[in-house]
């Protein structure tokens, strides 16, 4: 895929209406749109890989990615199963992403080892391994070996090279356009270290074309959230947003929530008009990575249907699209 293919799209927290009803209506339209490549992220609402076996029944031929999904709650068999079921049920375009996720999340959620380095390095191997048919553990790929395409959501200087060294891609979330050259340059650090090409490169780009009062309230709680989150809070940083992540570590979620400024909005969450969203999602493109679109910030309703619409592909939408 080149990145100038058609722009992908993430099916997030603000589908078109709460639950699995609101997903599949969301994955309707924006086939309908021209979208490409369909992301079904783990979130709290939805179990993405029930989503994706619904997808490929419902829209067979269409790209999809799966995740991004915790590291620390799969295993290598466990994935390659997965990827052979979706195989055989007429998806053979599908990509997993895996993250670190958060403490809360693994650890607090779910009582697992929060991923290391080493881990995701390890965990890479065991899929390779059960997707090509067997591992050392005596696991056998009942379907067949199946081709797997993974991708590491990366944050972090050492899972960054480390994407770039062993990763089919990498998936860069809550990044502006300004660090990205930064980003790009410690995965192409890691491939160089094996003597490859840099991998190809995701970045997931929130946006809402004019956001109402009611969306930029939500979407203040949920940036003040994530200024306090480990990962997030230093890619954050890194973007130039350091003292209010230093201030957040002091106050409440409610209270970090007034630390979120027009500035990171527009930056970090892409609100704006339609024309300086496009301008936005361009200036990701003109970095040489694909885009994955992350519409309507934290809210389903009007504001996803507004971006979604606004920013189709050349000749499905109504209002200008970017030049992907």
């Amino acid at each position: 895929m080149s990145p100038t293919a058609p722009l992908e799209i993430v099916a997030g927290l603000a589908p078109l209406g709460d639950g699995p009803a609101g997903h599949r209506r969301f994955v309707h339209r924006a086939i309908e749109l021209g979208y490409g490549r369909v992301w079904l992220p783990e979130t709290f609402l939805t179990d993405p890989v029930s989503l994706a076996g619904w997808m490929a029944a419902a829209a067979p031929g269409h790209p999809i990615g799966l995740g991004v999904l915790p590291a620390a709650l799969r295993s290598g068999p466990q994935l390659a199963m997965t990827a052979a079921t979706l195989a055989a049920l007429g998806s053979q375009d599908v990509i997993i992403a895996l993250g670190t996720s958060s403490p809360v999340v693994t650890a607090r959620w779910h009582g697992r080892t929060p991923t290391t380095v080493a881990s995701m390095q390890a965990l890479l191997g065991d899929i390779r391994a059960a997707a090509a048919g067997r591992t050392d553990g005596g696991f056998v790929n009942g379907l067949g070996p199946t081709p797997m395409r993974l991708h590491v959501a990366a944050m972090g200087p050492r899972m960054l090279r480390l994407a770039g060294r062993l990763a089919d891609g990498v998936a860069l979330n809550f990044v502006g356009p300004a660090v990205l050259p930064e980003l790009l340059a410690e995965i192409e650090e890691g491939a160089r270290a094996v003597d490859r090409p840099r991998p190809p490169v995701t970045v997931w780009a929130h946006a809402t074309v004019e956001p109402d009062e009611r969306t930029v309230r939500a979407a203040r709680r949920w940036l003040g959230a994530y200024l306090k989150v480990p990962g997030y809070d230093r890619i954050l940083a890194r973007q130039g947003y350091g003292p209010q992540v230093d201030a957040a570590r002091l106050r409440s979620p409610v209270e970090a929530a007034e630390l979120v400024d027009d500035d990171l909005l527009a930056s970090v969450a892409g609100f704006g008009d339609v024309a300086t969203v496009a301008r936005r999602l361009d200036s990701f493109v003109e970095h040489g990575v694909h885009v994955a679109l992350m519409p309507g910030a934290v809210r389903p309703g009007e504001a996803t249907v507004r971006t979604l619409e606004a920013l189709a592909p050349a000749g499905h939408g109504d209002g200008p699209a970017p030049s992907h």
